[in-house]
């Protein structure tokens, strides 16, 4: 199983340079049909069928800059990753476990070895949590669960590290800026008793709930502008891999339902107006089964023993149905969001097929997964049967993450990813920026501000379908329920294509303003001219084009 290597800062570095130059302005004239074009699936928009509200808190993002964050009116903020789950809020500072040598590193080390000049009160946290109210974006905080967090922070390089080399040596590797701590690896294999103490101290549901009552004592309540959603930890079907140091055993079921009903309890009891997200799980396999069973059997069913000593239900059901059974015990819903990680795991041909596992129930991923995975059916079925009323998360996801290191086509499969969680009713998705697929702010800002005005896609999905979807996909809304319709086709192939959409109940205006991405940020385009029964348009090579559709 691939375990990303991701650090807490890169987030906020390169969210700073998410937009570019998104907008530039044209001159209002009507587009003619252009010649020459191929033949493009048809399109069809029924404004009266499959009505739904979408949800904003699917446009979020994580560690997100301060100028993403006002120019797409970002909904929600995501302190999350590896050293999340590690993170001391008390010292303002977390151990990187596996992503840098098992170390502790403070929010901010001294302006003379480079990384800021905040000096050493700086919390990361607290300056997120100040930009997210001065944006009007919902923070969502990850509490630790593993059961430790880093005890003590330096800030002259010598961090505490749970495997020094006085100790550990022989060791694989060591940090080459401060090599007296190791990897924790020889010949590729851990350390036989790695001693949590070293560089961790004890943190569960009280310590959890402490920092809870803190945020509320200097931010107020969620419901009244403080943190709003906490999630109960960060991925923990890899701890035994990412945080080795201080959890080398892997979780089964009753571990992770124990440590969770104790943090979601802790939550509520320090903010009853506060919402709570897990198990944030990491991928394919423990969405099923717990690394009890996957480290021992290298796959599962039914029959592995952990999942047999609980009934053979899938990890995601078990778990639901605990906090189900929690509630009609207790009056008190302590789970509100069901929250997954999704990545790609293969190669996709082409590229763009990658969003096909969201929703697809005819595509086999072609990857190690080799299943049909249509991951927000799949969830949504999970929530209906075991827990109705929960939401539905992807709190971790980067669908051009290894698939395309083309800036557009990961803009280009982003938009696709956008559309589906609208069409498919999520309820809260944060996007995860890597230095090889960045957040693409273009894709962002057509479903937020496509021209920089503050204009939006709508809120109230309505079908919207294609006769090829492989080639050409295409998004509907409409704002309120009487107001504009805005359409969003996504041209996925390498060719322009040149496509008749049908429009059935909506009455349009003869003119429809209209703006494409093609690689360039975001143009203003000719208007597109309107028929009683829609319109045809030519939508460029790997681009995504809104027409916004005002009634008459």
């Amino acid at each position: 199983m691939p375990v990303r290597v991701r650090h807490l800062g890169l987030a906020a570095v390169v969210a700073a340079l998410m937009l570019g130059p998104l907008l530039a302005a044209q001159g209002r004239t009507v587009a003619p049909l252009a010649p020459g074009r191929s033949s493009g699936p048809r399109l069809v928009v029924d404004v009266a069928a499959h009505r739904h509200r979408i949800s904003p808190d699917i446009y979020g993002a994580n560690g997100a800059g301060r100028s993403f964050a006002r120019r797409t009116h970002l909904p929600v903020d995501r302190w999350g990753g590896n050293s999340a789950e590690t993170y001391n809020w008390k010292i303002r500072g977390s151990n990187h476990g596996n992503d840098w040598y098992f170390e502790n590193f403070p929010d901010c080390w001294t302006p003379a070895f480079g990384y800021c000049a905040t000096g050493h009160g700086y919390s990361a946290v607290d300056a997120q949590i100040r930009q997210d109210r001065a944006s009007g974006t919902q923070t969502l905080l990850t509490l630790p669960l593993d059961g430790r967090v880093a005890n003590a922070v330096t800030y002259d390089n010598s961090n505490p590290c749970s495997f020094p080399a006085a100790r550990y040596d022989p060791q694989d590797d060591h940090d080459p800026y401060h090599p007296a701590c190791g990897n924790g690896r020889h010949n590729g294999a851990f350390v036989a008793g790695p001693d949590a103490s070293i560089a961790g101290t004890r943190a569960g549901a009280a310590f959890d709930g402490a920092w809870v009552s803190h945020l509320v004592r200097r931010y107020g309540a969620a419901r009244r502008g403080g943190v709003g959603i906490y999630e109960l930890g960060n991925e923990p079907g890899l701890w035994d891999q990412t945080h080795h140091d201080f959890h080398p055993k892997p979780v089964g079921y009753d571990e992770l339902w124990a440590r969770s009903v104790a943090a979601a309890t802790a939550v509520k009891a320090a903010d009853p107006t506060a919402a709570v997200l897990g198990p944030a799980e990491w991928g394919w396999p423990n969405y099923f089964c717990s690394s009890v069973d996957l480290r021992a059997l290298g796959s599962c069913d039914a029959s592995s023993p952990d999942r047999a000593a609980h009934g053979g239900a899938a990890l995601s059901s078990w778990y639901l149905r605990r906090f189900a059974a929690a509630q009609a015990r207790t009056g008190t819903r302590l789970l509100d969001y069901f929250d997954l990680h999704y990545y790609p795991q293969g190669s996709y041909q082409p590229a763009t097929d990658v969003t096909r596992s969201l929703w697809d129930p005819h595509f086999r991923d072609p990857s190690w997964i080799d299943h049909t995975i249509r991951l927000l059916p799949r969830m949504r079925a999970w929530v209906h049967h075991d827990y109705p009323g929960t939401r539905l998360s992807l709190s971790e996801y980067n669908l051009g993450l290894g698939v395309s290191s083309s800036r557009r086509v990961q803009t280009v499969i982003e938009a696709d990813t956008l559309g589906i969680f609208g069409e498919q009713g999520l309820s809260l998705a944060t996007y995860w920026p890597e230095a090889s697929a960045p957040v693409p702010g273009s894709a962002f800002a057509m479903f937020r501000n496509y021209d920089g005005r503050h204009h939006t896609f709508g809120d109230v999905s309505v079908r919207a379908a294609s006769s090829g979807r492989g080639r050409l996909s295409v998004y509907a809304a409409q704002h309120g329920g009487h107001g504009a319709v805005t359409v969003i086709v996504v041209n996925k192939t390498s060719s322009a294509l040149s496509s008749p959409l049908s429009l059935r109940h909506f009455r349009a205006r003869a003119h429809a303003t209209t703006y494409t991405y093609a690689g360039h940020g975001i143009q203003r385009q000719p208007d597109t001219r309107v028929g009683a029964d829609g319109f045809t348009r030519t939508y460029p090579a790997q681009s995504v084009t809104l027409v916004a559709l005002a009634p008459r």
